[in-house]
């Protein structure tokens, strides 16, 4: 992936729409965990829910949804074992690499102070 284009504009719906979709997936308690959990490969819903400490059923299910509305995971049945699979797509691990990033400045910056 290519890094930030410090000479793009932005209009304001774009800018909206953007900052929308970070607000929801970092803001999200689970979303980034799902997303790193994923870019490992695709994984089921049970190999998610067991590598996920503390998240309910309920509450997997409804974020792997918003995750799949937002076009960042689909969902895919796998041929030789008959199940779902959940994966990131180009756009999901474009997200989960801005994620990595995001982790690494607040990680620098919890250091200095």
């Amino acid at each position: 992936m290519n890094e930030f284009d410090q000479t793009l504009v932005f209009d304001e719906q774009e800018l909206e729409e953007g900052l929308k979709l970070m607000e929801s997936v970092i803001g999200g308690r689970w979303n980034p965990l799902i997303l790193f959990e994923l870019e490992q490969g695709a994984r089921t819903y049970t190999d998610i829910k067991n590598n996920i400490d503390y998240i309910s059923d309920t509450e997997l299910q409804r974020k792997l949804s918003a995750l799949i509305d937002s076009k960042l995971v689909i969902k895919e049945n796998a041929a030789e074992t008959r199940k779902s699979e959940y994966a990131l797509t180009p756009y999901g691990a474009d997200i989960t690499h801005t994620l990595h990033h995001i982790m690494d400045i607040s990680i620098k910056h919890r250091a200095m102070a």
